[in-house]
Order: structure tokens, then sequence, then C-alpha cells
């Protein structure tokens, strides 16, 4: 039994994520979401989404299939679903469903936190931006050779200034070698 998301189900219908978004809000008895708050899809339920589709198609209105879906023409979703798998005789079909489950549960989780990782990186990237080009626009200002006004360093340390702005003086060979002369 696979489980599918809502983006796997739209694109085995051919129709978009909100579609089916929308069909599954309509119908919440038969299209829970789970606990996370996202909708999945078994197989019993894309044939459900198939015939809402089919009915759409014909020119049916959703009210309409609402009524004949509330009136058990097709059967119910998960829940009747999930009570299945526990009267199987065999006890390695309720194991392998619940491993098949929690690696989907899993798979999903991650995807999030991936996603999630992407979008602070996002967001540092755009900081360090941001940083760059004011940096660049500091040093431009400090790089002409008539700015207008002193930055504030200069006027905090005249004398490192100073020097920063004069260039360096040669020392003479034995200045190099002592340095107290």
């Amino acid at each position: 039994m696979e489980i599918l998301k809502t983006k796997e189900a739209a694109e085995l219908l051919s129709v978009s994520q909100t579609t089916i978004k929308r069909w599954a809000a309509m119908f919440p008895d038969f299209f829970p979401k789970d606990r996370l708050g996202h909708y999945t899809f078994s197989e019993q339920q894309i044939s459900q989404l198939n015939h809402i589709k089919d009915r759409i198609n014909q020119g049916e209105a959703l009210e309409g299939i609402d009524r004949d879906l509330t009136n058990d023409k097709l059967p119910r979703g998960p829940l009747q679903e999930d009570t299945s798998l526990y009267t199987d005789g065999d006890p390695m079909n309720k194991i392998w469903s619940r491993i098949e489950y929690i690696e989907h549960t899993l798979d999903q989780k991650a995807s999030e936190i991936v996603s999630v990782q992407l979008l602070q990186q996002r967001a540092e990237l755009e900081d360090m931006r941001v940083m760059i080009k004011q940096l660049s626009a500091t040093l431009e200002t400090m790089q002409k050779p008539g700015s207008p006004s002193p930055s504030p360093h200069e006027e905090l340390y005249p004398v490192a200034a100073g020097r920063l702005m004069s260039p360096p003086r040669k020392r003479g060979l034995l200045r190099s070698f002592f340095p107290f002369l």
C-alpha cells in the first residue's frame, strides 16, 4: 500500500496541488490530515479523488458530489482502512504497513527540515549581501581623495588616521636593526 503526498497525487491526477487540497478540504471525513496537518492519500483515497475529478469533468458541482459522498456511495476513507489493517490475520502485514508509514513520515519530516535550513541559509546570504554593499559604499567614500567629512574613526584617533593616510617612511638599515636609534 503506497501513501502519496499532495504533490504526487496532483501529478497522478493531472491537476494542481491547490485543487487536490480544495477537494480534500471539501470532504474532511474522507480525507483527514495527518498529525502534522498535511494531506496524505492512500490508493483508495486516490480512487475517490479520481471519481471526484470525473464527476467535475462531467459538469457536476462539488456540492452535488458532497451529497453523494455523504450518502456512502463511495467507501469511507482511512478510518475504515486503518481498522482493516489490524483485522488481518497476518502480523507481518501489520508490521510492514507500520514500517512503510514510519518511513513515509520520516521522509516527509526530512524534506521539511531541509526546506527550513535552505530558507535560513538564504536569509543569511541576503544579510551578507547587504553587509557587503554597506562595506563597499563605506570603502568608496574613504578612498575618495577629498571626502567632505572625516569619518568617526578619524575624529577619535587622529594619529592613527594620519599614519594610514601618509605613506610609510623608509627606515635606514641601521634603524631597522636598532629601533631605539
